[in-house]
């Protein structure tokens, strides 16, 4: 028969789903209730903004159909002077240049308010011309129009050496001060139907925004009745529960505790473990490679190579006798060259495979001469630097050439750069490297699931083999950066 504590121990977890479970609704809840009263208060900024743009649209609007009764008097008033020169004939040509901008400026802002295209100063105008403004401006179009010619008749005339010239512009200026009364009442009702509008529009936007602050206020409302006064009942109920199963609570974290860390501690040994397996494994493949590299490099420079070299002073030998015709000189030569570009190519893969030069010399000079033989096979240029670099242990040489060999391997395969820069830096505890490339880059997390099969896998293995760092930054039209930091 279980005893009472462990029949306390068993009633609380039993509760325990339960409480998570309202927890969860009133969480829910609450964000919802947050939200919506967030997206009432923006909904209710944007309309006062939008509002205000509008409004200062339609004031601007207003101030332009206002403008146009001006420019129509203006007009007028310049037509009479001009073609009555007797009476200001000193101001006559100040009265032609003001008739020009008159004209273009008052056509400008017409066919802007008609066309619902108003802009000035280089900047654009909202213009809501309604159906009943639209037909306001096909009934005053007429009228504009009829003035528009008779001034641009009249500012092309003024200048001209014309026989009875008064006489000629009697004519135009009639018709203009004949329609300018009619245009100005037409553009009066304009100007009234715009400002009627702009109220009408005001009006419709404060009920707007009277209704969003009811709703508000209502959410409010509701939330402090359905949201925040559950969640306050329900808090007192778990701080009680809290309260008196804190004795339990105490024992049973005491053995969770205990559990926790035995647990902790096993799962620290077991993943060392496989770690240190891990990296047993890598360094033996690493190893592995290297002594394979090696042996092939050597195959390929003591066999294929002395052989290559052998038929290469064979064929000079044969070089010495004369040929039958011009065609089989040719071909001799050809082969020549073929046989002189396969050495090439087999003391490159000889060298690339384990470059005798690493092991002699050092990591600066076998650098130096990869990225002059890559240069040479291909459009790139390096920016090569070594600041500080001795003669390092033979483990971190050899990761730095393999890593730095597989970045410019990645670089002309991939990433179709013009340049790139080798740095080698040796500080005093620390060995860096960086090798970065104006390629057109790649998103890293692209590549990450992809990781474990690729270069950039067996860089990164090098780098923390030796209980170095790993870094690699790169981006769409940015080009990559790898750094490598290797303690000494």
């Amino acid at each position: 028969m279980p005893s009472k504590k462990t029949l306390q121990i068993v009633d609380y977890q039993a509760t325990k789903p339960l409480d998570n479970q309202v927890f969860n609704r009133l969480t829910r809840l609450y964000i919802m209730a947050l939200l919506a009263v967030a997206i009432l208060s923006l909904l209710g900024q944007l309309l006062i903004q939008v509002f205000l743009n509008s409004l200062l649209d339609d004031s601007h609007v207003v101030n332009i159909a206002g403008r146009q009764r001006m420019l129509s008097q203006r007009l007028s008033k310049t037509a009479v002077l001009l073609c009555r020169p007797q009476i200001f004939q000193a101001d006559a040509k100040f009265y032609s240049q003001d008739i020009k901008e008159i004209i273009n400026l008052w056509e400008l802002s017409h066919d802007a308010l008609k066309n619902n295209n108003l802009r000035t100063e280089g900047r654009a105008y909202t213009v809501r011309n309604s159906e009943k403004t639209d037909s306001m401006f096909r009934e005053i179009d007429p009228i504009f129009r009829v003035i528009l010619a008779n001034a641009k008749l009249i500012n092309a005339t003024i200048n001209k050496p014309i026989k009875n010239q008064q006489e000629f512009l009697q004519k135009p200026l009639n018709q203009i001060l004949a329609h300018e009364r009619l245009f100005l009442k037409m553009m009066d009702k304009i100007v009234f139907q715009y400002d009627l509008e702009s109220r009408e529009r005001v009006a419709m936007t404060k009920k707007i925004e009277l209704y969003l602050f009811i709703l508000l206020f209502s959410i409010l409302i509701v939330e402090g009745a359905f949201i925040f006064r559950p969640i306050a009942n329900n808090i007192r109920l778990v701080i009680k529960k809290i309260t008196d199963s804190e004795s339990i609570l105490r024992q049973t974290n005491e053995v969770l505790l205990a559990t926790q860390k035995a647990l902790v501690q096993a799962t620290e040994d077991k993943y060392k473990l496989q770690l240190a397996e891990e990296k047993v494994r890598a360094a033996s493949l690493m190893e592995g490679q290297e002594s394979e590299r090696k042996r092939l490099a050597q195959d390929l420079h003591d066999g294929i190579g002395q052989m290559l070299t052998g038929l290469r002073l064979h064929s000079e030998k044969v070089k010495s006798f004369s040929f039958i015709n011009a065609k089989q000189e040719k071909s001799f030569d050809e082969l020549q060259n073929l046989i002189q570009e396969t050495i090439e190519a087999t003391r490159t893969v000889s060298f690339n495979l384990a470059p005798s030069v690493l092991s002699d010399f050092g990591v600066v000079p076998a650098i130096r001469i990869l990225t002059e033989q890559v240069a040479k096979i291909s459009d790139l240029k390096f920016d090569f630097q070594a600041l500080n670099v001795r003669r390092l242990p033979e483990g971190i040489e050899v990761c730095l050439y393999r890593i730095t060999q597989e970045a410019i391997h990645n670089a002309v395969k991939y990433s179709k750069a013009s340049l790139i820069i080798i740095q080698i830096t040796d500080n005093k505890d620390v060995v860096k490297l960086l090798v970065a490339d104006n390629g057109e880059g790649f998103e890293i997390k692209s590549i990450r699931k992809s990781l474990g099969g690729s270069g950039l896998k067996n860089m990164q293995a090098r780098a923390e083999l030796l209980n170095g760092s790993f870094k690699i930054q790169s981006k769409i039209g940015k080009g990559t950066t790898i750094k490598v930091e290797i303690p000494k």
